[in-house]
C-alpha cells in the first residue's frame, strides 16, 4: 500500500447540514436590534441637551461629614473598661 492510496480524494470529516435559525435566534437578533435603537433615542435625546445634565441649586446635596472611626472594644465609656 502507497501513501497515494491513503490520501482522501475528497475533503476530510462528515458534513452535516447547517441547524436553521429557531425562534430564540430570531428573539436574540431582535433584542439586539431594539437594544441599538434604544442608544440610537438615548443619544438624540442626549444631544438636545448638549450631553451636559445640570442639577438645579435646589436639588444639591452638602456632602455629608465622614463618620468617626469604630471604638475598639473595652475603650473608654465601654463596659468592663478602667
Amino acid at each position: 500500500m502507497s501513501l497515494a492510496e491513503l490520501k482522501p480524494s475528497a475533503g476530510r470529516g462528515v458534513f452535516v447540514q447547517k441547524q436553521r435559525a429557531n425562534v430564540y435566534t430570531m428573539m436574540l437578533i431582535l433584542a439586539f436590534l431594539n437594544i441599538i435603537v434604544g442608544c440610537l433615542f438615548l443619544y438624540l435625546e442626549m444631544n438636545q441637551y448638549g450631553f451636559k445634565v445640570k442639577v438645579p441649586d435646589a436639588a444639591k446635596v452638602p456632602a455629608a461629614a465622614p463618620a468617626p472611626p469604630p471604638m475598639m472594644p473595652g475603650g473608654p465609656g465601654m463596659p468592663g473598661s478602667p
